[in-house]
């Protein structure tokens, strides 16, 4: 099954050869690995070589382990990715800028791809957090900051659901895990819509927005997703 491992590093070879019986077996989300036994004995290497290999597998995000059960293989997750971007997120303004541009081209692809492939249950959702946010934005006047807040979880939920109406799974982990490490650009960006109508205009480019997805048109929900950025980011940066 497994070769033995001969040269230094073993943990780290182990890791390697645990990865490529993961990929060569087809092993799926709630498949197990052999026991730590079992692979002491494959490897013929001791216990804590094959612990070490098998944490580094679970710090990438591959297994799980439980005390008293087998390794076992992870569904996929945005995790690791969100960590890396909350990391960059924190090093200075020019690398929120660039997370933004990036993210940018992401969603205007998830627009166009959620106009061509929505259910009518997904477009339904889509729907009912619009009507949500419309709520939300006549409440700004009078509590800003909870609303925002509000409004944030609103527009965060929406743009999830445009991702999950891809049918993309790369796409969606990308998106939330990018939007998950800028969610205080995001609200500072909103805060910085100091009027009503700016306000009312954020509004009108998400009913936009879910209007073309609901058309099935994709070259408009693209635009308009675009449009949505540059305005998004002309605001963050006014007051920089």
């Amino acid at each position: 099954m497994l070769g033995k491992l001969h040269r230094e590093t073993l943990a780290e070879q182990a890791a390697t050869s645990l990865m490529n019986y993961i990929r060569t077996r087809n092993l799926q989300p709630g498949d197990t690995l052999p026991s730590e036994a079992e692979l002491v004995t494959e490897f013929g290497v001791s216990r804590q070589v094959i612990r070490e290999a098998l944490k580094s597998l679970q710090g990438k995000g591959v297994i799980e382990i439980i005390n008293g059960k087998r390794p076992t293989i992870k569904p996929i997750s945005s995790e690791l990715l969100q960590t890396f971007f909350t990391h960059a997120a924190h090093f200075n303004h020019h690398t929120i800028i660039e997370l933004i541009e990036v993210r940018k081209g992401i969603e205007v692809q998830s627009a166009m791809l959620a106009a061509q492939r929505r259910s009518e249950t997904e477009l339904a959702h889509m729907e009912e957090i619009l009507a949500a946010m419309r709520r939300s934005v006549g409440a700004i006047d009078t509590d800003i900051d909870t609303s925002v807040d509000t409004y944030i979880q609103l527009d965060v939920a929406l743009h999830q659901a445009i991702a999950t109406a891809t049918h993309n799974s790369m796409m969606y982990h990308l998106i939330h895990s990018i939007r998950s490490a800028l969610i205080e650009t995001i609200r500072e960006g909103l805060l910085h819509r100091h009027t009503s109508e700016e306000i009312e205009r954020v509004q009108e480019v998400h009913e936009m927005l879910v209007a073309a997805i609901r058309e099935g048109n994709a070259p408009a929900a693209a635009q308009t997703m675009a449009v949505h950025f540059d305005e998004a980011l002309t605001a963050l940066m006014k007051d920089a």
